[in-house]
């Protein structure tokens, strides 16, 4: 076996894995909620990875999964590491309120694997830099690069059919109307990792 054989066999310590049976691509996935300005972020609304697929209206840019909380048999993932963002282009008082307002919850089944205040989680991307013109700001959430993202020591492995889910947890918040400058919020999780697909 190969040191990078040797590697992908360890990533998902599993039997899920099966030597020249499954491709091993280092791909994403993702998946992005949208709220428009004055609307409430609560823990019902907040799920990622479950309002996807061809009903969804979601584009690619917005979404890779096809099927809610379930990757397609016989896929499987070893996770190395979250990536949260949000556009820079959300008014400065409601990410503060969100980012002191929420924390992220990772599940396998019934069992959160993973939680921590927003904050927590670095984008590793986005835009940086800034600008000196006082009608153009944005606010980023680290910096454009693989090692600033959230890194996990340990990797998670979503399992073949395993259900999986992501979502904000916290006390509901209302958003600013745009009136009072409100422009609402995307904000997309990235799961960094290993992706297990049958050879076809």
């Amino acid at each position: 076996m190969t040191a990078q054989q040797q590697m992908i066999v360890e990533a998902f310590n599993s039997e899920v894995y099966v030597a020249n049976k499954m491709d091993v691509q280092h791909t994403p996935i993702y998946d992005t909620i949208t709220y428009a300005a004055a609307a409430v972020i609560n823990d019902t609304n907040s799920a990622f990875f479950t309002n996807v697929g061809p009903a969804s209206g979601k584009t690619l840019a917005q979404t890779n999964m096809r099927q809610g909380n379930r990757l397609a048999a016989p896929e499987a993932f070893s996770i190395f590491g979250f990536r949260l963002r949000w556009s820079e282009n959300i008014l400065l008082a409601d990410l503060i309120s969100i980012l002191n307002g929420f924390a992220l919850e990772f599940s396998l089944g019934q069992k959160v694997y993973n939680r921590a205040p927003l904050w927590f989680y670095e984008a590793g991307g986005g835009i940086d830099g800034f600008s000196t013109r006082t009608d153009s700001s944005v606010y980023t959430n680290g910096l454009p690069s693989r090692e600033a993202m959230h890194k996990l020591a340990i990797p998670i492995v979503i399992e073949n059919q395993m259900e999986f889910s992501a979502r904000l947890v916290g006390n509901a918040f209302t958003l600013a109307a745009a009136a009072n400058g409100g422009t609402g919020a995307t904000i997309q999780l990235l799961l960094d990792g290993l992706y297990a697909r049958g050879v076809q």
